[in-house]
């Protein structure tokens, strides 16, 4: 008996104490949505955009005003309540560790170089104010091209130094080496066919690239796009606004245009014609028909 009624003690308890657990749940579940925790990480301070150190910017020729625009961001869980002023710097040494880093993994890689003073506004100690109760700020550099050599890779690196905060600065995310590609609506990466008159096609794949609003550059035919191949091997595509193209030498490539070029803005492509004499001095009759790579298919277009 004595037993038995122990038993039924066990369950009795057990049964309040779920009472008493199942009635505290509301109220546990109502304070939870009134307790602030708080900033649940440190915060932290970084530049957008900045993973891989290396970052390409497209400027255009002809949209006037350009600007260099570096994002300095915070990341917190919580607002941050005053202003933050972040300082930073141009730093040459980030290029050069970008350009060591790369030559070990690639032999072929192209170092970048400095953007010329000259070619940008920053006056005195750059920094960035993130203002209470946002997460990011910007410097805007203006720059221009007068005067950049199109087949040199110009950078700004700019690293984050420090806060008037103090808080964190995430070390790999401190430094951007900010590269400048110039463009205009006519360049880009192409492809389609070079036609040797009369008969033989080849497929190609030429690059364009923007020396002026209405300019790019692109290679002869065929022929090798290589630097070392820059003074023999390229010609000028210069692009009026009804479209016609008129077709000039680079360098000392031997280039003559014979006329009827035209450059279609709707399918964003070339159809150009011209003569070139090669190495071994045969002249060569061209009809080239090119299309950038990006340009939206007949069927996105219909759609």
């Amino acid at each position: 008996m004595k037993f038995i009624r122990m038993k039924t003690n066990v369950k009795n308890i057990l049964a309040n104490c779920s009472v008493v657990c199942f009635c505290m749940i509301p109220a546990l579940i109502s304070c939870s949505n009134e307790v602030d925790f708080g900033e649940q990480y440190k915060k932290t301070v970084y530049i957008v955009n900045s993973a891989e150190m290396l970052y390409t910017g497209e400027h255009f020729f002809e949209a006037g005003n350009e600007e260099i625009v570096i994002s300095v961001y915070c990341a917190s869980s919580e607002p941050i309540a005053s202003d933050i002023r972040a300082r930073l710097k141009v730093d040459r040494q980030a290029m050069d560790s970008l350009n060591a880093l790369n030559i070990l993994i690639d032999q072929s890689y192209v170092n970048k170089v400095m953007l010329p003073p000259a070619n940008y506004q920053l006056d005195g100690e750059p920094y960035v104010t993130i203002k209470a109760r946002t997460q990011y700020g910007t410097l805007r550099v203006p720059f221009d091209f007068k005067g950049l050599d199109p087949d040199v890779n110009y950078t700004l690196p700019i690293t984050l130094v420090s806060n008037n905060a103090d808080y964190d600065i995430n070390p790999e995310l401190r430094s951007i080496v900010y590269e400048v590609k110039m463009m205009n609506q006519f360049s880009g990466d192409f492809t389609g066919s070079s036609r040797e008159l009369p008969a033989a096609i080849r497929g190609v794949h030429p690059t364009l690239k923007a020396l002026s609003a209405n300019t790019v550059r692109m290679p002869v035919h065929n022929l090798s796009s290589e630097l070392k191949d820059i003074n023999t091997n390229f010609m000028l595509l210069t692009i009026a606004s009804d479209g016609a193209v008129t077709i000039t030498p680079w360098a000392s490539a031997n280039v003559t245009d014979l006329g009827g070029s035209f450059y279609d803005a709707a399918r964003q492509s070339f159809e150009l014609h011209y003569q070139f004499t090669n190495a071994a001095g045969t002249t060569l009759t061209i009809t080239e028909i090119i299309t950038n790579i990006n340009a939206p298919k007949e069927s996105d277009e219909e759609n």
